[in-house]
């Protein structure tokens, strides 16, 4: 589908199981095709959620765009939902997909009905990864 940013997007969307399905939509870790990962769309199919998942840019099919942000990703994902006729969805994201999730949770407010990150990095300055756990 075609890029807000000008290029073209690789989406992947495994259909609404039935009218009103939950939405999620996957920011893989990187890099990555994009390609939903089997048991990852089993376990949506099984519990009658609608998968999304895409290639960001310079991955699986995308165009490249140098300089791209997470921010520039939340008006991806945007344009993903609004080509597949989706309001509203929750986003998830695994490794180098979660500061991604979290910049659609935070741009997209509206749209963004959850957001969760599994095993993504974090902000390592200025924290204190011991306070509190000694006396």
């Amino acid at each position: 589908m075609p890029s807000p940013h000008g290029g073209v997007l690789r989406a992947f969307d495994s259909g609404a199981p039935h009218p009103g399905a939950p939405v999620v939509v996957w920011h893989a870790g990187s890099p990555h095709t994009g390609e939903p990962l089997e048991p990852l769309a089993t376990a949506a199919r099984a519990r009658g959620i609608r998968l999304v998942t895409f290639a960001r840019p310079g991955y699986g099919g995308s165009t490249p765009r140098p300089g791209r942000d997470v921010a520039s990703n939340a008006a991806d994902v945007a344009a993903i939902a609004d080509a597949l006729g989706i309001d509203r969805f929750a986003v998830i994201g695994y490794s180098g997909g979660g500061p991604h999730a979290l910049g659609c949770a935070a741009l997209l407010r509206d749209r963004v009905t959850a957001a969760a990150v599994l095993a993504s990095p974090a902000p390592f300055g200025g924290v204190d990864w011991f306070a509190g756990m000694h006396g």
